[in-house]
C-alpha cells in the first residue's frame, strides 16, 4: 500500500510541483505591499450632475449628495465634484492635485482656478478630451490655515463607452515634475513580462526541435498576454488622451482573450477528444464567455470574466482528458477564475501574469515533456505476435487492421493477413502516427487510403489502395478529414 502511495505521488510530481510554484505566486500576490505612495483621499465628495454653473454652486455649501468619488458615474451634460476640507497645508514639498480617469475637467483651489484637464463641454463638440492622467501644482498662497475646497467641473462624452469609474484617482501629493502614472506601479508586471516572453521562445524552440506544432499554440497563449501587459505598461509610458482608453483598455482584452482561447486549444490538442466534441466545447465556452462580456460593466470586469470563463473551461477540460500530472495543473489552473472574481483589476494589472509564470515555468524547465512530450520512436518493423510464432512485418506494408475479439487481424497490401495476439488498442500504441482508428473494429494506415466516400444515411467508408472499404465512424469523420486534408501528395 505505501508503495503504492509513493507511486502515486511520483507519477504526479511535475504537477505537483508545477502548482507549488503557483501556490507561490499566489501568496505574493496576496501578502506582497503595493507600491507606496504618499497621497491623501477625500472620504466622500459632493457630486452634481447638472451643469448649474460654478457661482450658484459656490453659494450653496449643502449642494450634491455625498458620494466617494469612485462611484461618480458620468453625468449626462456636464456636472461638478467639490471636495471640502482638503488635507493640505503649506508645510513640506510643493503640494499637487492628482486625478485620473477617462473625462475632460477644470478645476478651482479655494475658488482660483489651477488648470484644466482638457476642456468640459455640455456635448461632444464642445468638449475637449484631457489627458487620462493630470497633475496640478497648488500655490501655496491659495492655502488657508483649514476648510481648504477643491472644486472640479467635469464632463465624458468622448469615452465611448460606460466607464466602471469615472474618476479613477483624486489625490494630494508631493508635486512632480512627471504627470503619469509612476512607472514603479508597473514593475511587477515588466518583471513577470520577462519571464513571460521567454517561456514564450522555450515554447516554440521545442515545438521546431521536436517538430510538434501542438507547443506553438502554447507560444501564441504567452504572447497574447504579453500584449496585454504591454497594454497596461503603455499608461506609464504615453499620457495619451483620455479617448484612447478605451482602444488601450480594448487591446488588453484582445490578448487576455487570445491568451486564453489559445491555452483551451493547446489542452485540447494537447490531451484530445474527438473533434465534434472539442468544436462543441469551444461553442459552449465561447458563448459564456460572450455573455460575460455583455453582462459586465467596465474594461476591467469584461476583461476578468473572459478570462475566467476560459481559463475555467481549460481546467475543466484538462481534468477531463488529462492524465495525472494534467490533474494537478488543472488545479493550479482553476486559480485563474477564482482570483478574477475576487479581484478582477489586480488580475489584469498582475495576478494572471504571475499565475500563469508560477504553473509553466516548472514544466518548461525540469519537465518538458509533460506539456511538449517528444516524438515517441515508433517502429519501422511490427514484430506479430501468435502462438507459437513471432512474424516481423514492416509497418510500410500494412494497409489496415481490423478487431477479433481480443485479437487483431493484420491486413497488408499484398492481400496476406495475420494474426496478432494482442488486441487492436494495444497494437495502436506501438504503430506510427500514420496508423489511425476510424471505426470500433477498424484502423488504417493513411499512407494506403485512396478515397472517402459517403452513401445514403450518412454512411462513410474509406477505399484503400488494395481495393479494400472499410467502414468509418460518423464521429471520427471530421478528424480524418483533417488529417488527409493536412497530408503531403
Amino acid at each position: 500500500m505505501m508503495a503504492g502511495w509513493l507511486k502515486a505521488i511520483a507519477d504526479r510530481r511535475p504537477g505537483l510541483e508545477s502548482v507549488s510554484l503557483m501556490l507561490l505566486a499566489l501568496v505574493f500576490l496576496l501578502t506582497a505591499p503595493q507600491p507606496r505612495i504618499e497621497a491623501r483621499t477625500p472620504q466622500s465628495v459632493r457630486y452634481v450632475d447638472a451643469d448649474v454653473g460654478l457661482a450658484a454652486l459656490l453659494a450653496d455649501p449643502a449642494a450634491g449628495e455625498p458620494v466617494a468619488y469612485r462611484a461618480i458615474g458620468r453625468p449626462g451634460t456636464a456636472g461638478w465634484l467639490v471636495w471640502d476640507d482638503v488635507p493640505i497645508s503649506r508645510d513640506g514639498p510643493p503640494p499637487a492635485i492628482s486625478t485620473s480617469g477617462p473625462f475632460s475637467a477644470t478645476l478651482w483651489f479655494n475658488g482660483e482656478r489651477i488648470g484644466e484637464k482638457g476642456r468640459p463641454g455640455a456635448d461632444a463638440a464642445e468638449e475637449t478630451a484631457g489627458p487620462i492622467d493630470s497633475l496640478f501644482a497648488v500655490p501655496a498662497d491659495l492655502i488657508g490655515p483649514d476648510s481648504n475646497q477643491l472644486v472640479m467641473h467635469l464632463s465624458s462624452h468622448r469615452a465611448g463607452y460606460t466607464p466602471y469609474s469615472l474618476v479613477q484617482s483624486l489625490f494630494v501629493l508631493p508635486y512632480s515634475a512627471e504627470i503619469r502614472r509612476p512607472v514603479r506601479y508597473y514593475l511587477p508586471l515588466v518583471s513577470l513580462g520577462a519571464g513571460l516572453v521567454a517561456l514564450a521562445i522555450a515554447f516554440a524552440l521545442r515545438a521546431r526541435r521536436t517538430g510538434d506544432g501542438r507547443g506553438l499554440w502554447l507560444t501564441l497563449s504567452l504572447a497574447g498576454l504579453a500584449l496585454a501587459g504591454l497594454a497596461e505598461i503603455s499608461r506609464a509610458m504615453i499620457n495619451y488622451p483620455y479617448d484612447w482608453h478605451q482602444p488601450r483598455q480594448a487591446l488588453s482584452l484582445f490578448g487576455l482573450a487570445v491568451f486564453a482561447a489559445a491555452l483551451l486549444r493547446f489542452a485540447q490538442v494537447r490531451w484530445s477528444a474527438p473533434g465534434q466534441v472539442a468544436r462543441a466545447w469551444i461553442g459552449v465556452t465561447g458563448l459564456a464567455a460572450l455573455a460575460g462580456f455583455v453582462l459586465m460593466t467596465g474594461y476591467d470586469a469584461r476583461s476578468a470574466a473572459v478570462t475566467a470563463c476560459l481559463t475555467g473551461s481549460t481546467a475543466l477540460w484538462m481534468a477531463w482528458r488529462g492524465d495525472a500530472q494534467a490533474r494537478m495543473l488543472a488545479i493550479g489552473m482553476a486559480a485563474i477564475p477564482v482570483y478574477a472574481l475576487f479581484l478582477p483589476a489586480d488580475l489584469i494589472d498582475r495576478g494572471v501574469h504571475a499565475l500563469v509564470l508560477g504553473l509553466l515555468a516548472i514544466p518548461a524547465i525540469r519537465w518538458p515533456d509533460l506539456l511538449q512530450p517528444e516524438p515517441a520512436a515508433t517502429p519501422a518493423i511490427l514484430a506479430l505476435q501468435s502462438t507459437g510464432r513471432l512474424t516481423r512485418l514492416s509497418c510500410a506494408e500494412i494497409a489496415h487492421l481490423t478487431a477479433a475479439g481480443n485479437y487483431t487481424e493484420v491486413r497488408t497490401r499484398d492481400g496476406l493477413t495475420h494474426l496478432d495476439n494482442r488486441n487492436l488498442s494495444s497494437l495502436l500504441e506501438i504503430l506510427p502516427g500514420d496508423f489511425i482508428r476510424i471505426h470500433r473494429s477498424h484502423a488504417v494506415n493513411l499512407d494506403h487510403v485512396e478515397a472517402l466516400t459517403s452513401e445514403v444515411g450518412s454512411r462513410y467508408h474509406l477505399v484503400l489502395t488494395t481495393g479494400a472499404q472499410i467502414p468509418v465512424s460518423r464521429r471520427e469523420v471530421a478528424g480524418l478529414r483533417e488529417r488527409l486534408a493536412g497530408r503531403k501528395a
